[in-house]
């Protein structure tokens, strides 16, 4: 089973002192099952931009480079496009976050299970598999 790991959990990765329950889980994991999304490529690469500290953006670089990045791309956005479709939300109502919304059509439209610290973000989505790895 391949899994996608969001932008929460790969922050977790890049603490001083990262969850040992997700550390276990990972290097359990085959590398090629070892998925991101490009959208939270973005996110980690933006906040290590505004927090100005070199030593994180060369630590985002080395994690992103380690793992394989799953494209937006146009299968992902028809999965983008019915999942916003559908999501419960009354017509004209906030409909969450966009960026959750790719990220959970990312691992949709690659049969990929969404490691993330926040399962109940993604609640919206009964088609998704959604687990965290985090004690």
């Amino acid at each position: 089973m391949a899994y996608l790991l969001d932008t929460g959990t790969l922050a977790e990765v890049l603490r001083t002192a990262p969850s040992r329950t997700l550390v276990r889980r990972l290097t359990s994991i085959p590398p090629r099952d070892r998925w991101t999304s490009v959208i939270s490529v973005s996110q980690l690469l933006l906040a290590a931009r505004r927090s100005g500290r070199t030593r994180l953006m060369q630590d985002v670089l080395r994690l992103v480079t380690a793992i394989k990045v799953a494209p937006f791309d146009l299968t992902a956005a028809q999965a983008f496009a019915k999942l916003r479709a559908t999501d419960g939300a009354p017509e004209g109502a906030a409909e969450g976050d966009p960026d959750d919304a790719m990220i959970a059509a990312i691992a949709l439209a690659n049969d990929f299970t969404l490691v993330t610290r926040r399962p109940g973000n993604f609640a919206r989505f009964p088609q998704l598999r959604a687990e965290s790895w985090i004690a």
